[in-house]
């Protein structure tokens, strides 16, 4: 039997998201309260709306019209919110890149997006543009940072054309079913995969995410992962935004350090984490933290959070630690454990607004206990993967049934407990095994910075679990270290659960959205 009630909202026809996050808080007379926090600069709600309405006057400046697509590749910034709700507000299309990517990358994202603008800054301008050396199609360049002679043909100043733009705009009257931006999706295994989403699909988002979280004028959110991350520009910035809160932005790669100081500074209430940050933050000499007592929660998502790593943090740092279970493909979190209710081993209940069941291969339900693919169905799912039609029938069922592709368990009082990837599960020696149990219980280790395990074919076609794996170090590892981490897994998590081999490396390689590329390791064999 599903557990959960599907949902929609009783949203108006004409239905603009951009004005539903930041307009409506003037309305709600909230102008004058701070929005963005950014160096050492604060942005009010009337200043980062008339920042974004320059934003999407400049974007119609320069040809951008109703549908077309804007691709945002900038650090950090209140730029980087103003482009990408401007695009959204003008009822064109926003998505987004990260902004650390080589130029083949870059041309990966221009022929596929094909968007009419590009938004980049100044210090990744140069890799974007031999990006689009092997783009099939024009596209025109809003570059923040430089003017003048030193941009080309089809080149525009953001910051001048900012600058001379009208704080005045008025919302395009999109309907609430019109695209709205496009979330990327395939991370870990080759190229993402953008599904787009529609202008309604936000609203059913944070209004699920708002039942259990409760943002409030009073939050500050602090994000761990930037903003080219679904994750990241919606629970960490989006949806306090929408509900009068303000959000900490900083351009730097994040670091641990970083992060502390900004605490320091701002006493932020929210922290949107990830777990390799937060056992970095661990890490940290106690002298070195900061006071993390403001934090009324901690979030944490991304990658798989160990019940271990769990109990640490709440040791050390105190608080509330909230874990959703989301995607790009639903838009929301769909499993999510409420604040104070945490259940050992369990990643939550079911959302608001969504219905889940649990399914064999024959898409028949489970017995509780039994463990199968997770179903979800929510009107805030996406109508697909752009240009992946067979994929797109594989993960989207039809009546906002979501094919998650995870593993997952639940009991007789509804909490779900996290197996592992749909494809990820393999048997070593007649046993099957989870890679991620290995693999998050290695995170745990002192001496590994990150790591992934993958089960890897020997000479005689046999799969064996096999660990790539950064030291903190970034030292070169030892046989004795490896002979430390196979006991390590032996002694917790049993006999047969741990790495048959292992290769350190100086650094795992990432894909566009800066997960681990497994695809780039199994390569490598």
């Amino acid at each position: 039997m599903s557990v959960g009630t599907y949902a929609t909202l009783p949203l108006p026809p004409e239905f603009n998201m951009a004005s539903y996050i930041l307009d409506d808080n003037l309305a709600a007379g909230r102008g004058s309260r701070t929005a963005i926090y950014y160096r050492n600069e604060t942005y009010t709600f009337h200043d980062i709306c008339a920042l974004t309405n320059r934003a999407g006057n400049v974007l119609k400046q320069i040809g951008v019209e109703r549908e077309n697509r804007v691709l945002v590749i900038l650090n950090d910034s209140p730029e980087w919110v103003a482009t990408w709700l401007g695009a959204i507000k003008i009822g064109a299309v926003a998505t987004h890149a990260y902004s650390y990517l080589v130029a083949e990358d870059y041309g990966y994202f221009l022929n596929y997006v094909k968007p009419k603008a590009v938004v980049v800054d100044e210090s990744t301008l140069e890799t974007v543009r031999q990006g689009a050396k092997l783009s099939r199609c024009p596209v025109k360049f809003l570059v923040k940072g430089l003017s003048g002679a030193k941009l080309q043909k089809n080149e525009y100043s953001l910051d001048e054309m900012i600058r001379a733009a009208s704080p005045s705009l008025e919302a395009e009257p999109t309907s609430k079913d019109d695209i709205a931006c496009w979330n990327w999706s395939g991370g870990t295994t080759g190229k993402p995969k953008a599904v787009p989403h529609m202008h309604h699909d936000f609203a059913v988002a944070f209004e699920s995410f708002q039942e259990i979280v409760h943002y409030n004028e009073q939050d500050v959110m602090l994000n761990v992962p930037k903003l080219f991350f679904h994750y990241a520009h919606d629970l960490g910035l989006n949806f306090p935004l929408r509900a009068g809160g303000s959000v900490i932005l900083f351009p730097e790669r994040t670091s641990p350090q970083i992060i502390f100081q900004l605490i320091k500074e701002h006493q932020p209430t929210l922290l949107l984490n990830v777990p390799t940050m937060m056992r970095a933050m661990l890490q940290v000499p106690g002298e070195e933290q900061a006071d993390l007592s403001s934090i009324r929660i901690n979030f944490s998502s991304g990658e798989a959070l160990s019940e271990q790593l769990y109990n640490e943090w709440k040791t050390t740092f105190q608080g509330d630690v909230v874990e959703p279970i989301g995607s790009a493909e639903a838009y929301l979190g769909y499993i999510v454990n409420r604040p104070g209710q945490k259940v050992p081993g369990s990643v939550g209940k079911v959302a608001p607004f969504v219905e889940a069941k649990i399914v064999d291969d024959q898409g028949r339900e489970v017995p509780r206990g039994k463990q199968g693919v997770l179903l979800i169905r929510a009107d805030s799912v996406g109508t697909g993967y752009h240009l992946e039609h067979e994929k797109s029938k594989q993960t989207f069922l039809g009546n906002d049934w979501l094919n998650t592709g995870d593993i997952f368990r639940h009991d007789e009082d509804n909490n779900f407990f996290y197996i592992g990837r749909g494809g990820d599960l393999i048997k070593v020696s007649g046993v099957w095994i989870s890679p991620f149990q290995i693999e998050a219980h290695l995170q745990t280790h002192e001496k590994i910075k990150e790591c992934a395990v993958l089960g890897i074919q020997d000479q005689d076609g046999l799969t064996k679990t096999k660990a790539y794996i950064a030291l903190q170090d970034g030292g070169a590892g030892s046989e004795a270290l490896k002979k430390e981490l196979v006991g390590f897994c032996k002694n917790t998590l049993g006999g047969h659960k741990y790495p048959r081999t292992i290769e350190f490396l100086a650094e795992l390689p990432k894909t566009g959205q800066g997960k681990i590329d497994r695809l780039r390791l199994r390569e490598k064999e």
